[in-house]
């Protein structure tokens, strides 16, 4: 009995000193749904943890598993570590992490070390589904290990380029409601499910902040 008094106290106080906000969308190619996307924002009282969970199955010539996870770490607002990885078939091909130095950032990826100069990164890949990129704000990318660029083609509506290809991205109060991949091997489209729409319209939640 007092073990689980002691789970239950745990749990509630973890409930009181943090807040979690979770968006949930669905991936579709062809209009055949795919797979999906979960991201994550969860606040404490020092940090804000953001994770990107996407998972796709579709078949070109074999059928293909697609599993991407990012995971940032900020601290008054700046990136402070981070993790990532992407995998196909259930075998990893890309990993990454990073971590804040005094002097800038460290990043490795397939494990060779490499320095970015950049002092502080405050905007990043993992926060862009819950803050719209206002200002042609720029986005760090841990997979590029640079900075990519915003382009707003109609009101809340915006375009990023990467090396792989282009992403548009449509948002509604700050928050990222569909996004549309456009790659060599197709186009994806993800859009946020209707459960979800209950963190767009809370006046009060914890966007953009």
């Amino acid at each position: 009995m007092a073990l689980k008094f002691s789970v239950i106290f745990f749990l509630m106080l973890c409930s009181s000193l943090s807040q979690a906000q979770l968006l949930r969308y669905q991936v579709f190619k062809s209009k055949k749904e795919i797979g999906t996307m979960t991201v994550s924002r969860v606040s404490s009282l020092s940090e804000v943890i953001y994770e990107n969970i996407t998972e796709v199955r579709y078949k070109i010539l074999i059928e293909l598993e697609i599993k991407y996870v990012l995971q940032e770490t900020f601290e008054q607002g700046v990136l402070m570590r981070g993790h990532g990885f992407s995998s196909l078939n259930g075998s990893k091909k890309i990993t990454y992490d990073i971590v804040k130095k005094e002097e800038g950032y460290v990043l490795r990826s397939e494990d060779i070390p490499q320095r970015i100069s950049f002092e502080t990164i405050m905007y990043s890949a993992a926060k862009i589904h819950f803050e719209e990129p206002k200002d042609r704000k720029p986005v760090f990318s841990q997979h590029f290990a640079t900075y990519l660029n915003f382009k707003e083609i109609n009101p809340h509506y915006y375009l990023l380029t990467s090396p792989q290809g282009e992403n548009y991205y449509r948002y509604e109060n700050g928050i990222c409601t569909e996004v549309t991949v456009i790659r060599d091997f197709g186009t994806l489209y993800f859009n946020l499910m209707p459960e979800s729409y209950v963190i767009v319209n809370t006046p009060d939640s914890l966007r953009n902040k």
